[in-house]
């Protein structure tokens, strides 16, 4: 029999944020990963994934609803996940169709396992292994650390890194008598927070509901090394410097000087939970004020700051704030209601941008644009040197020619920091100038009709 258990405050999160999609866009939740099996053994293989089964309760956890308060099942055993295709590989991008093929098929959130996986083999010699899983049972983090586990089960080079705690002992660790001053100074501060606003500027939606969105990438490798070599020299972060011209573009186009950003937590700040596999992260809210005075060396350390306060306060009962918080929103949706304008920052693998690469960036629209949720997001992924800044907007409040116009204040911005950081913030968009093709395209492309 399934042992039952509270969720955690990461996975109750994820609860609440993935109930919230639409059904036909359920598969938003899934992360891929790809591992190289060539020179392994089927044995081999099958066996490394059936000791990470039996090492993190993750991979043998279901979910069950519980009539609005949901409950995590871990099992004792459970079958390995695995479709076994064995077929000629000779195309070596075979894997990137595998795994969009496989990320697009979406979890049931509750009575099934989380997770699957297809391992194609030549000839009976293993190839690749694509999996997904969903966000409700791991986040990138805890990938990277399956990935890193698996190579060390198949390597006999050493041990697997050591073991962290179950997401059922965090479960019943955050609702320790110890934990309870963390609960508190969190409900203070989202108090504090909603004193001052949710950027009211900017709409929300019930859960499920669609609405028109504009989605625009821009693409570059330069950009990466930029704000890394602009974190350095402010004394911050590369997401802090990001953040901190999404948040001066957004502001100029609400014409307000402060706007709510969220950011995602990682969560993973004390070092027993650095091998802990499971969903950890968490939204939390920052008060970013836009002072157009400022320099923009001020503009950047403000806006580090107010981050670092905000993820001392990122791991909360997401149930319990929303009582904090009064009356629902008449929508119903506290996530949306909650989370009206995101950030987040993803350093998907350990290779470093390169502040020096002429290659042009690019800059594309989304045909199909995620319908639902904030009305506004960025997402930041760097990943291969190249980093890619999603941004999602709804046009009512954002027009295409605002999100352009936000996506290049980021570039614009950074590159500032590096050579005129005391220019005051209000001139930043006249004092840019044209923006090397490196960092930003001269021609934007029209938005789709």
């Amino acid at each position: 029999m399934p042992v039952e258990s509270p969720l955690s405050h990461g996975q109750l999160f994820s609860w609440r944020e993935i109930e919230r999609y639409p059904e036909d866009w359920l598969a938003e939740a899934n992360l891929p990963a790809t591992w190289d099996l060539r020179g392994l053994s089927t044995g081999q293989v099958t066996a490394a994934l059936e000791r990470l089964v039996a090492r993190h309760e993750a991979l043998r956890t279901t979910y069950d609803p519980g009539g609005g308060t949901p409950s995590q099942l871990v099992h004792e055993d459970v079958a390995l996940p695995i479709e076994r295709v064995d077929r000629v590989v000779t195309d070596p991008t075979e894997h990137e169709r595998t795994k969009a093929e496989l990320v697009a098929l979406p979890f049931a959130m509750a009575g099934d396992l989380n997770w699957r996986g297809r391992m194609v083999s030549s000839r009976g010699a293993p190839v690749y292994l694509t999996l997904t899983f969903s966000h409700l049972i791991v986040d990138v983090w805890s990938i990277h650390h399956l990935q890193d586990e698996f190579k060390a089960l198949t390597s006999g080079a050493g041990r697997p890194a050591p073991l962290g705690p179950a997401p059922r002992e965090v479960a019943r660790r955050q609702r320790a008598a110890d934990w309870l001053p963390r609960q508190e100074s969190a409900e203070r501060y989202w108090r504090a927070v909603l004193a001052e606003g949710l950027t009211d500027e900017l709409p929300t939606l019930p859960a499920r509901v669609k609405r028109e969105r504009l989605e625009l990438t821009l693409h570059s490798r330069r950009l990466g090394g930029l704000a890394a070599e602009a974190a350095r020299r402010h004394g911050v972060t590369a997401p802090a410097v990001v953040m901190a011209f999404v948040a001066a573009g957004l502001a100029r186009h609400l014409g307000t000087d402060r706007v709510t950003m969220s950011l995602m937590s990682s969560n993973r700040f004390a070092p027993e939970d650095q091998h802990l596999i499971g969903t950890m992260n968490q939204l939390v809210p920052v008060v970013t004020e836009v002072d157009r005075r400022a320099t923009i060396a001020d503009h950047i350390k403000r806006l580090h700051w107010s981050g670092a306060r905000a993820y001392r306060h990122g791991s909360y009962d997401f149930d319990r704030i929303t009582r904090v918080a009064g009356p629902a929103p008449e929508h119903g949706c506290w996530v949306n209601h909650f989370f009206r304008a995101w950030f987040n920052y993803i350093q998907v693998d350990r290779r470093p941008s390169d502040p020096a690469d002429q290659t042009p960036a690019e800059l594309a629209w989304t045909p199909v644009a995620q319908p639902y949720g904030q009305a506004f997001r960025v997402r930041v992924e760097v990943r291969g040197g190249r980093t890619s800044v999603l941004m999602l907007g709804d046009p009512e409040v954002l027009p295409a020619a605002a999100m352009t116009d936000i996506m290049r204040t980021i570039p614009l911005g950074i590159q500032l920091a590096l050579t005129d950081p005391g220019r005051a913030l209000k001139d930043l968009w006249s004092a840019g100038g044209e923006l090397p093709p490196a960092l930003f395209p001269s021609s934007p492309p029209e938005p789709p009709r």
